[in-house]
This record gives structure tokens, sequence and C-alpha cells, in this order.
């Protein structure tokens, strides 16, 4: 079990968001309970950006964290690659039975 899981579902929606689209804005941050509990665990952090306070970024602990947690993978590339193809065939079987 990776320490995402461990985490629950809001951290990993708010680590996702930071890895793929990051940094973000605070009010952009798709969980701020998310966002809390992965600073906490030290998989993200408040950062400056151009001057400007209030932005969450992933740290490399982070980085890490999500590529183990899709797929084991060696780079980031290739977790959202194993992140996408799952959705992709889970809304396909909810497709199928519906």
């Amino acid at each position: 079990m990776s320490i995402l899981s461990q985490l629950g579902g809001a951290a990993i929606d708010t680590l996702v968001a930071l890895v793929e689209n990051g940094p973000l804005w605070d009010g952009d941050v798709p969980s701020k309970s998310g966002r809390d509990t992965l600073v906490v665990a030290g998989l993200a952090s408040c950062i400056v950006v151009k001057g400007e306070d209030g932005y969450q970024a992933a740290t490399l602990a982070g980085a890490a964290a999500y590529r183990e947690h899709f797929g084991n993978a060696a780079y980031i590339r290739e977790a959202t690659a194993f992140r996408k193809a799952k959705n992709a065939i889970s809304s396909a079987r909810h497709q199928s039975k519906g």
C-alpha cells in the first residue's frame, strides 16, 4: 500500500493536481484539507512564485509518492500515463454496465 492510499482521496486528488498542473494558487487547489495533509506529510509545500506567496507545489517526496502510487513508475510522465489509462479502463467498464 502506498503512502497516498493511507492519506485518502482528497490528498490523492490534490497531489495529482500539484504534480500534473502545479504550482497552483491556493484557490485552485482541489482540496484544502488534502493540501494540509500533504504539507504535514512533507509531500507538498507552500511556495513563492514570481514574488507572490499563496502557491502550493509538490515536493520531491510528493513526486516520488505520486510515481509509487500510480504504477510504481520511474518517471512522472510514465505514472501519469498509468493513471490516465486506469481511469479510461474504469470509465469504459462503468459505461458498459450502464
